[in-house]
């Protein structure tokens, strides 16, 4: 997917991509790269920590 003008450091186009890490987004003018987090990932991970802090 491609976004127009979205890069936070140069105003470029950014390109959504995906690798064995996970999936980014990459600005195709300057390189600038951000992670794009799943939220259903970051949720399981939350509910993990919560079990274990009350064991």
């Amino acid at each position: 997917m491609l976004e127009l003008k979205s890069c936070p450091r140069c105003k470029g186009d950014m390109h959504t991509n995906r690798d064995m890490y996970g999936t980014y987004k990459e600005c195709l003018q300057c390189g600038h790269m951000q992670d794009i987090q799943d939220p259903n990932r970051l949720a399981s991970l939350l509910e993990y920590a919560t079990k274990k802090q009350a064991a």
